[in-house]
């Protein structure tokens, strides 16, 4: 056998992210959030396709808490997908008990593999939060409260954002220009992945994997950070959790594992939007300052 990442040979390495095959529950866990975002865009009215730059896929979507106050507090969601499939369309399914809330929701869209890589979907998120901090008051939500999430390759991205020195972006720009976030089912460690099959298409090299690795970045944002991982996922995506949390929370991060009971990867998206669900309950509890 021949190890090609910590302890797996090829063929193990690409189990642990060869994802849909896992559950039998896949199809119709993604049949379900493709159909009720569906639905839910049609009887929430909400600002779509709003451009927050030149490129096609830069776009997003702005929806009002259920209340209709202006000048609330946003949550701002980033699809997962393995950095080359998947939209935002797809992701308001878990929008309305946030809504209910007093929360805004936004959903944004970025370039995606193999049409642009890595480097600029990161560039392009910073891109997309510097414009809602821009705007927050022309589009209703609070400037002082963006609160960011992201599944998956989302919540890579997520993490990327807490990595970024807003003032070297723009001088405007507050060092906090988040106030708080989650990631969902992350990947830190870009490594593996350059190892595996998800790299044909993100064409990944090793300088690549040391510039869009949290895991060996510094957090530039203090503020807090929630992390979650369903306990169904393969010891990879437990891994990237645990090896992130003890690396951040020795560089001074407030952090707050979340457990995920009963949960697969392809679940923890539901959860987080139920909320009756103590992962939802520790967003609210953020959000709010409890």
């Amino acid at each position: 056998m021949t190890i090609v990442y910590g302890k797996y040979d090829q063929q193990g390495l690409e189990a642990q992210y060869d994802l849909r095959p896992l559950w039998p529950d896949v199809p119709n866990v993604v049949a379900h959030r493709e159909n009720e975002s569906a639905r839910v865009r049609d009887r929430i009215p909400g600002r779509l396709d709003i451009p927050y730059g030149d490129a096609p896929k830069r776009r997003l979507d702005v929806f009002p808490p259920t209340d209709g106050r202006a000048g609330s507090p946003a949550l701002i969601y980033i699809h997962g997908g393995y950095w080359q499939v998947s939209d935002k369309d797809d992701t308001t399914y878990i929008a309305p008990a946030f809504l209910d809330a007093g929360i805004a929701f936004i959903t944004l869209n970025y370039t995606l593999a193999p049409d642009a890589p890595l480097d600029q979907m990161v560039e392009e998120c910073r891109d997309a939060l510097a414009w809602l901090w821009r705007n927050a008051d022309e589009i209703g939500v609070d400037r002082d409260r963006l609160f960011l999430t992201g599944h998956s390759a989302g919540g890579h991205l997520t993490a990327m954002m807490l990595t970024t020195d807003w003032p070297a972006v723009d001088a405007a720009l507050p060092r906090n220009l988040l106030s708080g976030a989650c990631a969902l089912s992350g990947l830190y460690d870009m490594e593996p992945i350059r190892l595996c099959r998800v790299n044909d298409a993100l064409g990944l090299r090793p300088e690549d994997v040391e510039r869009n690795s949290p895991l060996y970045l510094d957090p530039k944002a203090d503020i807090p950070f929630i992390l979650s991982v369903g306990d169904l996922e393969t010891d990879e995506f437990k891994r990237h959790q645990n090896e992130l949390f003890a690396a951040w929370t020795a560089k001074g991060l407030g952090i707050e594992e979340v457990a995920a009971p009963g949960c697969h990867h392809y679940t923890i998206v539901g959860h987080f939007g139920d909320p009756d669900s103590d992962l939802h309950r520790a967003m609210i509890a953020m959000i709010r300052g409890d």
